[in-house]
């Protein structure tokens, strides 16, 4: 629902979930024939040196048609035939040859048009929604700029004077004889200790790449892989690089001479585990569309060892906490997971709230930390389990985290009760002192959030403790201003 609203009514320039193809991927490689019948095949097309500028947009798209109509295309087409060709794509599967030419009265997605999407196009229209597929295109418009490299950047709706600045940046126009890079690492992304180091190597190149020399850092041992193989221009491997300890910033670079050395390194994704006990607690508060989250926890051998149950049935802005007991000791990955690819971030869709989730280990670490500010598919951290603690352990306490912390004007006190309580909580300062004290009176099991204003508060550290069940937690709580 969300996606066919927007696509009616919002304007299609809000940033790319993760199942967009990113910048700096390399370009899957298609032939497209335009309404003219003629054939456009991107590698060829590449090969001759030229930059390919392609706009994937849908013939009932308002912001598409607008972009379309500002003539920065058409410019850039016609002022550089010897070095861009532009290529407008029609990306909406269910569209008509009426919409792009106009002549379609409809009112739906499947049969509204914008206008006559022909008139003044001096470069190729191609009706093929599987590019937009290829692509992953989750919004329109989409535009890429491809580079004689074959590397993809998405540069968005710029002006042809913007365009071309970056078309003739020597990083776009410049294509070396030998030229291999690194791309799509694939291996091990959250680590208890070791890693499996896997990515992509690609040729950019103008001649057969045949070898490669491959070193990897912040491991230990340093990894330095001899890869041999062959790679016409904008082939790619894929190349098992070994396994070893995690011990900082993981790098992996081509150390062989070639062309280009400024695209020989790869920075790989991998995230040392929190420290964790077996039972973790998850505090959830929904954006709009409860019915998105979901989330599981998995151990070391993959296997799901706990998910989340169906939310739709919540509304937004619900909080709630889930209480999971791991099997065992050992290397877990806790996996949150967004349908739609927005994250929990509903702000960016308008009128709608942001949601939140945090995730721990029962009077532990934060394992992972989420305010609803940027978008994910899934998003993934690693638990490093080593104590076992029993469900009667925990079953008469409190559960407390604040947030923000440090806190400048605000922070939040969100605690659960198991079973009715008295709750109050006090805030002292490091002299001792108490700066506030107040009462909840008694409390229904359950998950509460109190606002607490840190404005008449100096910035420094104070002690947050929380009183039920007859138990208190203390919280540090930081105050900066």
């Amino acid at each position: 629902m969300k996606k066919i609203l927007l696509a009616l009514t919002a304007v299609f320039s809000m940033s790319a979930s993760q199942a967009q193809l990113a910048s700096g991927s390399l370009a899957p490689d298609f032939t497209g024939t335009d309404l003219n019948g003629n054939t456009h095949h991107l590698y060829e097309i590449l090969a001759s040196g030229k930059t390919v500028v392609m706009d994937i947009s849908a013939a009932w798209c308002g912001p598409c048609w607008n972009y379309h109509n500002s003539g920065a295309l058409e410019t850039l087409h016609t002022d550089h035939p010897d070095d861009v060709v532009v290529l407008f794509v029609e990306g909406e599967s269910a569209n008509t040859g009426a919409q792009i030419t106009g002549t379609s009265t409809g009112t739906t997605t499947a049969n509204f048009s914008q206008g006559d999407w022909t008139a003044g196009t001096g470069y190729p229209i191609i009706d093929d929604a599987s590019i937009a597929d290829l692509y992953q295109i989750s919004y329109f418009p989409t535009i890429y700029t491809i580079c004689p490299t074959g590397i993809v950047t998405e540069t968005g709706q710029l002006s042809a004077a913007a365009h071309w600045d970056f078309i003739s940046n020597a990083a776009c126009s410049t294509v070396a004889a030998n030229d291999g890079t690194l791309l799509n690492y694939s291996g091990t992304t959250v680590t208890c200790g070791d890693a499996n180091i896997v990515c992509d190597i690609a040729n950019l190149g103008s001649q057969l790449m045949t070898s490669a020399t491959i070193t990897v850092t912040g491991v230990t041992p340093v990894i330095t892989y001899n890869w041999v193989g062959e790679l016409a221009q904008f082939e790619s491997a894929t190349v098992d690089l070994g396994t070893a300890t995690v011990t900082g910033d993981v790098v992996i670079t081509i150390t062989s001479t070639d062309g280009n050395a400024a695209n020989n390194t790869l920075a790989a994704p991998i995230a040392l585990a929190t420290e964790a006990n077996t039972h973790i607690v998850i505090d959830i508060t929904f954006d709009n569309w409860p019915e998105e989250t979901s989330w599981e926890i998995r151990d070391e051998n993959n296997t799901v060892v706990a998910s989340s149950p169906d939310y739709s049935a919540n509304a937004e802005g619900d909080i709630i906490q889930e209480n999971i007991w791991l099997p065992s000791t050992g290397c877990y990955s806790f996996n949150a997971i967004d349908a739609y690819g927005d994250g929990m971030q509903g702000s960016q869709w308008g009128n709608y709230i942001d949601g939140a989730m945090m995730v721990y280990s029962f009077g532990g670490d934060i394992i992972w930390d989420y305010d609803g500010s940027y978008d994910f598919a899934e998003a993934t951290a690693g638990m490093n389990v080593n104590t076992v603690v029993g469900v009667e352990e925990v079953t008469a306490a409190t559960s407390v985290r604040m947030y923000p912390n440090p806190a400048t004007d605000a922070t939040n006190i969100v605690y659960t009760v198991n079973n009715n309580s008295t709750v109050s909580f006090e805030v002292v300062n490091v002299m001792g002192e108490r700066v506030f004290v107040q009462s909840m009176g008694n409390q229904a099991a359950g998950t509460y959030n109190v606002p607490f204003s840190v404005e008449n508060l100096a910035s420094g550290l104070y002690l947050v403790n929380v009183r039920a069940n007859n138990e208190t937690t203390t919280l540090r709580l930081t105050v900066s201003k």
